[in-house]
């Protein structure tokens, strides 16, 4: 039987067939334990809001609890006229001296508190203090109860919570007015952070409402004020205290629904749940068996990759070799071999293979080395040349014409030439040395010639302590001086070296006769003799050294001059090349 059947059979007893099995079976088993544990966490969280809004009313009834019974609050409720007579000022600093505490507390988001006073004489402060006739005109209540109650109340077209209760004197235990306390919604029914995304999310909806069904929360604010729907009401009104689990219709869409009646206070919760949402998290569970069931899977494959490990041993290491060979590793392991099947016979035919093909490469890169260096040599052997012949035909001509001290001077600067040039054999040297070279060169240019030319240098003070490929910057002045100011009577060259980060960059430009930009282009493509061989063969030398981002480029304008610019890397260091 052929590999991959194996292998075929091996997956199928091992894994597809108690996956396929197990999960069937536990997703048939599971669709009612799951519905009963969403049921249960709903319920959960709604006893949890439940206890967490109950906390919060019980703060802020504790609150008002202590400020009835402040001395500064009864003795302005209890004497009216005493404090008429000393003023709104002296009045308003009392209470404020009983509310700064609560002030102070801004976790306790109270927008106000206000006293009403039920004296005749009462002065309004306009800020704490009012008769008793404005709070009826507040809460539209002809009488007001003698208990503390919860009111939602509006304003300014935001809706917030409002707590009012009766002040007793504590001395003759009258009743001297009420005082209430109005509060940001969210300080009271922080129902996202006490029940997280299920009640506020899509998949359910938490309401509160007073005994009267007047919606007293809602997560859209647009429902506050208005009364329960009518669904609500029917199925709750029979036992307003039960803590059941009710099926409703409403509007067109089947929900679940929970409810509790809040303690200390004539509020219900109810927090109902779309039964498509609680079939959901059904799927959700689903989903969690599903990837349970791939990580299965997955340790069956690996348990199956071990069993076939030693069937394919040998197909994974000629593999990892063909992988090394593509990388460019060419190195062989051999291994002593007493028996093998046709892998291993694959296997030492390839590492013969390598063996060959490594000997190949080898043979060829010396070749290539040795090609570069005699043509490195070539066009170094065509630039020395080049210069000398003209140089020393011009020191014959001197001497022919008796002109001794002139062709002493050009013999002593060509032999300075010649000693940069040489510098040891290292085709490297400081750029120091390379503008020296250049200079022995227009030397002998103005004693053959005299100074028919300007030559001006900007060289930033950094660079001649840099490295460059010698015999570059004088053939360059060769041929702005010989081809572009040819015919000129007086002309200027200017030699121009900038830093940058990248590479040292210097121009060499003359105010000469110019040329088209096919000329130009032209002069760096071809190295005939007519053509410029000094600026071809500085570019090509720079190109084999330093790769081909560095080089020269030509810019020209027929009859306004030529811009040559060398481009070089920056080295700080002696480059054995």
């Amino acid at each position: 039987m052929k590999l991959h059947k194996k292998l075929m059979i091996v997956y199928l007893v091992t894994i597809l067939l108690p996956i396929v099995g197990l999960t069937n079976y536990f997703l048939n088993q599971m669709s009612d334990l799951i519905i009963r544990y969403v049921s249960d966490s709903y319920q959960k969280i709604l006893v949890q809001s439940n206890n967490g809004i109950y906390y919060n009313i019980r703060f802020y009834e504790s609150i008002l609890d202590n400020l009835t019974v402040s001395e500064s609050v009864q003795n302005v409720l209890s004497e009216p006229e005493v404090y008429r007579e000393k003023g709104v000022i002296i009045m308003n600093r009392e209470i404020s001296r009983a509310v700064r505490f609560i002030q102070a507390y801004q976790a306790t988001d109270v927008e106000s508190i206000e006293f009403f006073s039920t004296s005749p004489d009462v002065m309004s402060d306009g800020v704490y203090l009012f008769p008793v006739d404005r709070l009826r005109k507040v809460l539209s209540l002809n009488e007001i109860p003698d208990s503390k109650f919860w009111i939602l109340e509006q304003y300014d077209g935001k809706y917030y919570y409002a707590l009012v209760r009766p002040i007793y004197s504590i001395g003759e235990f009258k009743k001297i007015g009420y005082i209430k306390l109005t509060i940001q919604i969210p300080s009271v029914t922080y129902v996202q952070e006490t029940m997280g995304s299920k009640a506020t999310d899509a998949s359910g909806n938490l309401i509160i409402a007073d005994s009267k069904g007047t919606i007293m929360f809602n997560p859209d604010t647009d429902q506050l004020g208005k009364p329960l729907p009518q669904e609500i009401v029917e199925r709750t009104s029979a036992d307003r205290s039960a803590e059941s689990e009710l099926n409703l219709h409403i509007q067109g869409t089947d929900y679940v629904m929970w409810y509790r009646k809040l303690q200390n206070v004539d509020w219900t919760m109810y927090l109902l749940v779309p039964k498509a949402s609680i079939q959901s998290k059904v799927n959700e569970i689903r989903q969690t068996i599903l990837t349970v069931s791939i990580i299965c899977m997955i340790i069956f494959s690996f348990l199956t990759l071990l069993i076939t490990r030693q069937l394919t041993r040998g197909i994974r290491r000629l593999h990892a070799k063909v992988s090394r060979v593509g990388r460019g590793v060419l190195s062989t392991s051999r291994r002593v071999r007493v028996k093998g099947d046709e892998i291993d016979e694959l296997d030492r035919n390839f590492d013969n293979m390598l063996d060959n093909l490594r000997d190949l490469i080898h043979q060829n890169y010396v070749e290539k080395l040795e090609r570069r260096e005699m043509e490195l040599n070539f066009l170094q052997a065509q630039i020395n040349p080049h210069f000398l012949y003209n140089t020393l035909d011009a020191i014959k001509n001197e001497i022919d014409m008796d002109e001794k001290q002139t062709a002493i001077g050009m013999v002593v600067a060509l032999a300075d030439l010649f000693r940069i040039s040489v510098s040891k054999g290292s085709n490297t040297i400081l750029f120091e040395q390379e503008i020296d070279h250049a200079n022995c060169y227009l030397k002998i240019l103005e004693i053959r010639f005299g100074a028919r030319h300007t030559i001006e240098w900007q060289i930033d003070p950094r660079i001649p302590s840099l490295y460059t490929l010698k015999i570059i910057l004088q053939p360059l002045l060769e041929n702005a001086i010989q081809h572009g100011l040819k015919g000129m009577a007086r002309g200027s060259v200017t030699v121009i070296g900038e830093l940058t980060e990248q590479a040292v960059i210097v121009t060499v430009r003359d105010n000469g006769v110019g040329m088209t930009k096919a000329q130009a282009e032209t002069l760096l493509s071809d190295h005939s003799p007519s053509k410029g061989i000094g600026l071809y063969n500085v570019n090509s030398r720079i190109r084999m050294y330093f790769g081909s981002e560095y080089g020269l480029s030509i810019k020209s304008e027929l009859g306004k001059g030529t811009d040559v610019v060398l481009t070089l890397p920056v080295l700080e260091e002696v480059e054995h090349v």
